[in-house]
């Protein structure tokens, strides 16, 4: 029998963001991460920690839960039986990233968040998305339900997240990079050195999508992540 998916949804993302890609994959059990509550990156890894399968899991993380999947693999790799990063790096964030999240957060604490804009969404979306409502309504449904105090949580306390990619080089179980070619939150060059670094990495590109890769190519994904347990 197969192990189960552990999904770890990105920031302002729930269960809803895997929805479309588990119908390509019906005979998998897929096991639904929640850290909203959590405040702090210590606790945001508690959480996954805490929710895995008590069995061995294909652990699968995207965005922000894409960096939550590698630190949960380096603390419990016994139960990692696969580890699989979506739109995602283990870089740490640049300065002028760090600066661009704390005055947003700082600003959603004085002002009412009406939404992300269309100029906002077509950062996260590939063009030729922009009005697929299958997928531009579930992105602003899922931050809308989320709410503004997880989407100021979910800003700060990645801030000072810490560059583990030579930890990740290290694990030895099998690890794999899904990025879109176009995507323009996490550039793709980055990871395809990482991937250069070891035969334990591979990496699958995904063309005609931007970083909601689940929402956008979920056909692609389900067929990326069949190939990664084989």
């Amino acid at each position: 029998m197969t192990a189960p998916f552990y999904l770890i949804p990105g920031t302002m993302c729930d269960a809803r963001l895997w929805a479309r890609m588990l119908a390509h994959l019906p005979d998998v059990e897929a096991c639904h991460c929640d850290y909203a509550a959590a405040k702090t990156m210590d606790d945001m890894c508690k959480a996954v920690l805490e929710q895995m399968p008590g069995t061995p899991c294909h652990l699968v993380g995207f965005s922000l839960g894409g960096y939550l999947a590698i630190m949960a693999a380096l603390k419990a790799p016994e139960k990692v039986e696969s580890l699989t990063v979506i739109a995602a790096s283990p870089y740490g964030l640049t300065d002028a990233e760090k600066n661009l999240r704390s005055r947003n957060a700082e600003m959603l604490t004085r002002l009412t968040y009406k939404g992300m804009s269309k100029n906002r969404l077509a950062q996260f979306v590939n063009a030729d998305h922009l009005e697929d409502t299958a997928i531009t309504s579930t992105i602003l449904q899922m931050e809308k339900d989320l709410g503004q105090d997880v989407l100021i949580r979910q800003l700060i306390a990645p801030i000072d997240r810490k560059n583990i990619a030579d930890d990740l080089l290290a694990l030895e179980m099998p690890i794999t990079f899904i990025m879109a070619e176009d995507d323009q939150l996490v550039p793709i060059g980055a990871i395809d050195k990482l991937a250069a670094k070891s035969d334990r990495i591979t990496l699958h590109r995904v063309s005609g999508t931007g970083h909601m890769i689940p929402l956008e190519a979920p056909k692609q994904l389900a067929d990326s992540l069949q190939s990664a347990i084989r």
